[in-house]
């Protein structure tokens, strides 16, 4: 069985669910934050009750520390909220999603939240599911999430990266094929023999970026246990054939390689967010920055994912190669990537960012431009002053 309806009829109870099949899942997590899952909250009335505290997580990861007086009116609700039922609360400790990842989902479990970005659970072998703000709230007083199977696909890797191409590169390369409408509502299974020689790192990178092609889900299957023709379809790539990749402002509907972006000028860059700001991210940007500067008039912004990671990279001196280039250190958390608050770009301005986002005026001006790369490439590209695909150094 794929191993995603493996993960669904457990949750329902059931030996086996069929594709299209209405059924009833019962959820490991709810997951409610500052962006658009806290309005969840005003569907609850005061007498109803949670169905798990200890499965309901509060975390206050977008916008902090708080950029306006209506941010933290949201984020004081939150705050009430997950002191009224004691759930589980984090805040100031980095973007939540990662924190889900390190401290609480295992694989086979059922996640709800409102965020695009809650595929990246999938990387564990979890499934999580993107819902409107009234469903979670129907979720977090029953613990029960009502749906649909959908179709499954499955995405099979073979081969290895080349030299100086990264995961990032590789679901761009994924979605370019693709397209953002073609597996809308469908879960996209992860496999193949090139998924087992790639780390925890890279399939976080992969999963959270699925979201991108409008899937309902995603979900990393490392048994390889399952036919093809369990599937809806089959898209086959070789990592070998994978070049150093960038989606252009707007949407992810138009992904080119880096060298055939042009002479693009560039006035901000960050490193960050939940696909560009773990260890192994900050990592290869300091390498590639490192006895390097800055290029006069850029601005560079690093936000490590979680504390966690901030002081690990305190510990190994990468804090120290960034702030010597002539970057700005933001705090854990979405950061940038949010641009609700911390480094808003004007009009006309470039942002060439590693995390997620690059809707227009989601960072700033609606007519700024934002382009989401690899954390290799930002780094390049901050010290070249345009957009550069970094060479083996």
């Amino acid at each position: 069985m794929v191993i995603g309806k493996e993960i669904l009829a457990r949750a329902a109870n059931a030996m086996n669910v069929k594709s299209k099949e209405t059924i009833q899942v019962a959820i490991d997590y709810c997951i409610i934050n500052d962006a658009v899952s806290n309005l969840s909250i005003d569907y609850l009335c005061d007498e109803d009750s949670i169905f798990d505290k200890n499965k309901v997580a509060v975390i206050i990861d977008h916008d902090t520390p708080s950029g306006s007086e209506a941010v933290s009116i949201i984020q004081r609700k939150l705050i009430n909220f997950a002191k009224k039922y004691d759930t589980i609360y984090h805040e100031g400790e980095g973007v939540g999603y990662q924190l889900m990842l390190d401290h609480y989902v295992k694989d086979g479990q059922i996640i709800a939240g409102c965020g695009e970005h809650i595929s990246v659970l999938g990387a564990v072998g979890a499934i999580a599911f993107k819902v409107s703000p009234r469903r979670l709230a129907e979720v977090v007083k029953s613990g029960i999430l009502e749906m649909k199977v959908p179709e499954f696909i499955k995405i099979e890797f073979s081969g290895n990266l080349s030299p100086g191409v990264y995961a990032k590169d590789l679901i761009l390369h994924v979605i370019k094929d693709v397209g953002t409408t073609k597996l809308a509502g469908k879960i996209l299974e992860f496999t193949g023999e090139a998924l087992q020689a790639l780390t925890l790192n890279d399939r976080i990178t992969i999963c959270n970026l699925a979201g991108k092609t409008n899937a309902a889900s995603a979900v990393v299957n490392l048994s390889e246990s399952s036919n093809g023709d369990e599937y809806g379809a089959t898209y086959q790539y070789d990592l070998g054939l994978v070049k150093p990749s960038i989606a252009t402002p707007g949407s992810y509907d138009n992904i080119l390689e880096v060298d055939q972006v042009g002479n693009i000028k560039v006035n901000e860059v960050f490193i960050g967010g939940c696909s560009g700001g773990r260890i192994e991210d900050l990592r290869l940007a300091a390498k590639i920055i490192k006895g390097r500067k800055v290029s006069k008039g850029i601005r560079l912004m690093v936000a490590p994912i979680t504390s966690s990671v901030y002081v690990q990279a305190l510990r190994e001196g990468l804090i120290t190669e960034f702030i010597d280039a002539g970057a700005v250190i933001m705090n854990q958390g979405c950061s940038v990537c949010w641009g609700k608050s911390q480094g808003i770009i004007d009009a006309d301005e470039v942002l060439v960012s590693a995390g997620s986002f690059n809707c227009m005026g989601c960072a700033g001006a609606k007519n700024a431009k934002i382009y989401i790369s690899s954390a290799v490439t930002a780094a390049e590209s901050s010290i070249t002053g345009i957009i550069s695909q970094a060479r083996i150094r």
